[in-house]
């Protein structure tokens, strides 16, 4: 009974030990793909979409190299190739593989590397491949990272494309200089070690090393070369260059070339030309790589808000796509869970949706009131006593009294236009005349 149970003890110390490992192998392998995505949105260019079957293979490769400390070929397992891994894992396309270890090396430390050596760090801002997978693993001192590009198809790669499968880097173990008192740095350089090597080593900029000792970008070093690689406490740098803004293309460069030759983000150099990666550069063109002092930026492109499902992706591929978490990605598209069945062609939101403006109420056209008709009232003449005391007077042919000007002013017939005061008048005489013949009958009967 003792040793069943030391038996399942000791295997469940094993099992924890694989899990432990394995996790920690897909953590790191995870870390160096969203290094490489992060480097390449700070560069203005769109992140590599995770895929599985890339993954598969570059893990494969790290594996093999752990196993058999092997660092000096792409050759895996069985005489495999990068292509011929990617194919045995499902993968149908073109693939190129970036590679990288050393001692204790971090994923940050390792995509630092792949940036200063030129035919790496083309394979990082590639635009000829879109999707892409990483692998990790370690032999207990000695630290692997394999990058795996590919764009499904079978087109031929374009001329320009990045090479395929770049040597792989061994950071070789660089003895590293005790600060002096003063605090400063100076490296004694040995044989094989260039300045990019100890940028990378030191983790300091190559454009430091530069201005610190007086040197450009193709200068030649050799052994035994004192490289000051940290400034004493309190030193002031060198007086900064002025940069220039402008680059004359020579024979045989491209935008990456440019882009490393100053030390400047190759989306900027696209952005500030109106360039792709596929542009063709001759020689004597003139290329911006910086701005003018003042000079207002071109508006960066949007970054894609959603995400188009292709075939064979899965949640967490799409969040490790975008440097999200699962649980990140499904916040953003509410009423998506784990279990969710996703299909090619399904949008997603990789990023918080815009607040959905309000919206403006239309005014209702003001309704005009109804027409109200008045009827036109005609003014009805008024007989006064002046009127008829003209009458009477014209019927007993006695002189009619003189008007006072307040009687013929308070008279209807007065305030009329004219033209119909006459006619108003015209009436009025008739009906006196009436009334006079009228009396007149009277008195003859």
């Amino acid at each position: 009974m003792k040793t069943r149970t030391f038996l399942a003890v000791v295997l469940s110390v094993l099992l924890l030990a694989v899990i432990n490992i394995s996790g920690s192998q897909a953590q790191s392998a995870a870390d160096i793909l969203q290094q490489v995505n992060q480097f390449r949105i700070n560069n203005g260019l769109p992140p590599l979409q995770y895929n599985s079957a890339l993954a598969a293979a570059a893990q494969n490769q790290a594996n093999f190299m752990a196993e058999f400390q092997v660092f000096s070929s792409h050759t895996g397992y069985g005489g495999s190739t990068p292509l011929s891994r990617a194919r045995a894992s499902g993968y149908g396309g073109r693939v190129s593989e970036n590679i990288v270890g050393g001692t204790g090396l971090s994923a940050p430390a390792g995509l630092r590397w792949w940036i200063n050596s030129p035919v790496h760090y083309r394979t990082l801002i590639t635009t000829q491949y879109t999707e892409a997978g990483t692998g990790f693993a370690t032999d207990g001192s000695i630290n692997y990272y394999v990058l795996v590009v590919g764009q499904p198809g079978n087109a031929p790669p374009p001329a320009n494309a990045a090479p395929a499968n770049p040597a792989p880097l061994f950071v070789t173990p660089i003895t590293l200089a005790e600060p002096a008192e003063d605090g400063s740095i100076t490296h004694v350089m040995q044989d094989g070690q260039a300045l990019w090597t100890l940028a990378a080593y030191y983790d300091v900029p190559l454009s430091d090393l530069l201005l610190y000792n007086n040197l450009k970008e193709d200068a030649f070093v050799q052994p035994g070369d004192e490289i000051i690689i940290r400034l004493a406490d309190g030193q002031p740098p060198p007086p900064t260059p002025t940069p220039p803004t402008a680059h004359v293309v020579q024979e045989g460069q491209s935008l990456w070339s440019i882009a490393a030759l100053y030390d400047v983000k190759i989306g900027d150099i696209m952005l500030y030309n109106n360039l792709t990666e596929n542009s063709i550069l001759k020689p004597g063109d003139e290329v911006k790589i910086r701005l003018l002092p003042g000079e207002t930026p071109p508006p960066t492109p949007t970054p894609p808000l959603t995400h188009v499902v292709q075939a064979g992706q899965t949640l967490w591929d799409i969040a490790l796509t975008y440097n999200l978490d699962l649980n990140g990605l499904l916040a953003l598209n509410e009423g998506m869970s784990a279990d969710t069945i996703i299909k090619p062609g399904d949008e997603l939101w990789i990023r918080p949706q815009p607040p959905t403006p309000a919206p403006t109420e239309t005014p209702a056209p003001a309704t005009a009131p109804a027409a109200t008709i008045q009827p036109t009232l005609t003014p009805v003449p008024q007989v006064t006593a002046t009127a008829v005391a003209l009458t009477l007077s014209s019927a007993t042919n006695d002189p009619p009294p003189e008007p006072t000007p307040a009687a013929v002013t308070d008279t209807a017939v007065s305030r009329l236009n004219p033209l119909v005061g006459g006619v108003m008048l015209l009436i009025v005489g008739l009906l006196a005349l009436g009334g006079a013949g009228i009396l007149v009958l009277r008195r003859s009967y």
